[in-house]
């Protein structure tokens, strides 16, 4: 699928650099289109003929919006296949084996890509931002403890799961009961 109009295309790859090419992040049509100079309606009308070709997705009724496969295959971006039903283990040793830290790298960055999307209140994202520091430090240690990992990660899960994606907490909640 290709798309003709320019400014349509503008907007799908607006919203591709927004959602980090990730197809379950959303952002607002409002701010894709005021980041190409759209007014509302005009960014609203983009996002329904988008929608209609397939190519992106409303999300929330609030004006929530994703980028689909067909989306980035419009925009010839290589789609790697996704892994379904990946469970991320710390493991039961004392101490963190080489599963247990790829498992931490990975749901820190998704952490911190959440950060970056969401508004927290300035109290909570410095919790969150010492709770990822602390993992961090742990991390510096050449026996880093499960244990203290497993309590911080309680912290972080607690802290997300008031205002975090569902599928981030829901992670952060197997790595805690693992």
């Amino acid at each position: 699928m290709s798309i003709d109009n320019p400014e349509e295309k503008a907007f799908l790859y607006e919203l591709y650099t927004m959602t980090q090419d990730d197809m379950d992040v959303q952002v607002s049509m409002y701010d894709v289109g005021s980041a190409l100079g759209l007014e509302k309606d005009d960014a609203s009308a983009m996002a329904e003929n988008l929608f209609i070709q397939g190519v992106a997705e409303l999300k929330t009724l609030s004006g929530g919006i994703g980028i689909t496969r067909q989306g980035l295959e419009a925009l010839d971006v290589k789609v790697a296949p996704k892994s379904n039903g990946e469970v991320l283990t710390l493991g039961t040793s004392t101490i963190i084996e080489d599963q247990g830290q790829k498992a931490l790298e990975k749901i820190l960055q998704e952490i911190k890509k959440c950060l970056a999307q969401t508004q927290q209140p300035y109290e909570q994202l410095e919790e969150i931002v010492i709770d990822i520091k602390t993992i961090e430090t742990q991390m510096l240690s050449p026996t880093p403890k499960t244990a203290i990992i497993r309590e911080i990660l309680r912290s972080l899960h607690n802290s997300l799961k008031i205002s975090g994606p569902k599928d981030l907490t829901a992670k952060l909640n197997g790595l805690v009961t693992s």
